[in-house]
């Protein structure tokens, strides 16, 4: 990776006040928002929103929520399919707290007000979506982050103790002595403020937006795991990318996802041509993990020479169909496509990042005073590959647990001072840097990969700067995003092997000797971490 500037600044903002907050929260969607809920029981809390509320990945989740609710149900047999999921990697008391908390949990929001939709008896509807042995999504049609998220927003406007701020850009983390003691961030006006807080809680996001065509928010670009990184937290198994196999291109060229339940109801995928190709890829057909559906997929674009397949519910109800997937419906008659009589033109595109900032079982890092929650923090709960429905679920189960713990912690030290040094050439961007960047990150680190793409990659990357002046936002953002590319991409090329979400194509074969975590850390060689269960991963011979 070459030297890592400490900073992304590379010159001091010309002014920049000073704020004494408790609880520090960077993001707004469910971990965010559940953290901050949990923090203000004991303490005030300050939540710096990227863009407006209620813009946030959780806002577009469709799916569902997965907790063992059915009778012949366990949260047993959900961390059974969570570990399976996983493909060895995953933390067994992490996934154990997942599934143990998730039926309680989805009570509590039912009696908050999320209308989670119902039998006839009143017991939850329970969806099934692929690699789940049982029904066990809770949904609210095909919006049910929306949904969760509006209740959560109530909450936490109503609240006395919580303070939030839209339209900030965070672009560093602030330490002291090697603990963190909060943020250097920028309002919309161009203002600078040196935040100091007690505890400070990530809860940014993945990557998604890196690769262009992604289920994600444009704001998904790994920016709070790049500030981790910089002040010196560990970063686990980057490298580990989840790919939405069924996502649609709008005729605005932004990604739309399709909810995996719309295969889990019935859906199948078909060629241009009209030939299912799942069942002679996978026995279990369009119900496999993502994984396995997206090198489907991408198999059989590459035999016909296509830039998309097609994803069909025509067999089914109409009424079905516009119940379940309202949304879906809706969204894609705009662009003239009435999915109750024609099939989805649908390819795979970035959806999920498994890997981000290590953390504990309370979101703590190896950092004091920073904790990560949701799709920028690594619980060891997805190992290398989420099982369908658990991504909201991790963010509301342990960004209450994540809160609570920060709110219990009081810093008294006095704010530091910022010694940001010049390291590398700094330059307002070129509009098209988003482009550029998805570019060499779909050639080098997408589904399919091989050490002489990534090295490619790498290469591309390290010609990118990572550092910016204050007075060039879009700098900053285009500097932290590269870091985290370059982070995706380092992981890829250490790790020569195929399991879960990476797939070499020159290392086709799961390898047991890789039966282990990849660590990143500022200032250090990149570690193996081995796999230990239950417990947290402890450091390799």
């Amino acid at each position: 990776m070459g030297q890592t500037p400490r900073y992304v600044l590379a010159t001091q903002p010309r002014v920049a006040r000073v704020e004494r907050v408790g609880v520090l929260v960077i993001g707004a969607g469910a971990a965010g928002l559940g953290a901050a809920l949990a923090a203000a029981e004991r303490t005030d809390v300050t939540v710096l929103v990227r863009g407006a509320l209620p813009e946030s990945n959780s806002a577009l989740a469709q799916g569902g929520i997965a907790a063992a609710l059915d009778l012949h149900d366990s949260p047993q047999f959900h961390v059974e399919d969570t570990l399976v999921a996983g493909a060895g990697l995953c933390d067994l008391d992490a996934v154990t707290a997942l599934a143990y908390d998730a039926p309680g949990m989805m009570r509590e929001l039912a009696t908050l007000g999320v209308p989670f939709a119902r039998q006839p008896n009143s017991q939850f509807a329970l969806g099934l979506e692929g690699g789940h042995s049982q029904r066990r999504i809770v949904h609210v049609g095909d919006a049910t982050g929306l949904a969760v998220i509006q209740v959560l927003i109530a909450q936490v406007l109503a609240h006395p103790r919580i303070r939030v701020c839209e339209g900030w850009q965070v672009a560093d983390l602030l330490d002291l002595g090697g603990q963190v003691v909060g943020a250097l961030a920028c309002d919309a006006a161009g203002a600078w403020t040196r935040f100091f807080a007690d505890a400070t809680i990530l809860a940014s996001g993945g990557t998604g937006a890196l690769y262009g065509l992604t289920s994600n928010q444009p704001t998904a670009l790994g920016e709070g795991i790049a500030m981790a990184y910089r002040a010196g937290a560990e970063i686990a198994d980057m490298e580990f990318v989840q790919f939405h196999p069924t996502v649609y291109r709008t005729k605005a060229g932004r990604g739309f996802l399709i909810t995996e339940a719309a295969r889990g109801e019935g859906g199948v995928l078909r060629t241009l041509t009209g030939e299912r190709f799942m069942p002679a890829y996978d026995p279990r057909a369009e119900l496999a993990p993502r994984d396995v559906v997206t090198r489907g997929i991408y198999a059989a674009l590459r035999r016909t020479g296509t830039d998309h397949v097609l994803l069909d519910l025509t067999h089914l109800p109409s009424d079905l169909i516009t119940s379940h997937f309202p949304t879906i419906h809706a969204r894609l008659l705009e662009d003239g496509i009435d999915i109750t009589t024609e099939a989805i033109p649908v390819a795979p595109a970035a959806h999920y990042l498994m890997g981000g900032v290590r953390t504990d079982l309370f979101g703590a890092t190896n950092l004091p005073g920073l904790y990560a929650v949701g799709e920028v923090s690594c619980t060891g709960v997805h190992g290398a590959n989420r099982l369908a429905s658990n991504s909201l679920l991790e963010c509301l189960v342990f960004g209450r647990r994540a809160g609570r713990a920060a709110g219990r912690q009081e810093v008294r030290s006095r704010m530091p001072e910022v010694a940001l040094q010049c390291l590398e050439r700094t330059a307002p961007v070129t509009p098209t840097w988003r482009d550029d960047l998805a570019a060499i990150m779909v050639a080098a680190a997408g589904p399919l990969r091989d050490g002489a793409g990534l090295a490619r990659g790498q290469t591309a990357l390290l010609q990118r700067p990572i550092q910016a002046d204050p007075d060039q936002p879009d700098a900053i953002t285009a500097a932290n995003a590269t870091l985290a590319a370059r982070l995706i991409v380092e992981s890829a090329l250490l790790r020569q092997e195929s399991r879960g979400g990476h797939f070499r194509s020159d290392f086709p074969q799961t390898r047991e000797e890789w039966h282990a975590h990849t660590l990143l850390q500022r200032s250090r060689a990149p570690q193996l971490v081995g796999v230990i269960a239950p417990g947290m991963a402890h450091a390799a011979d």
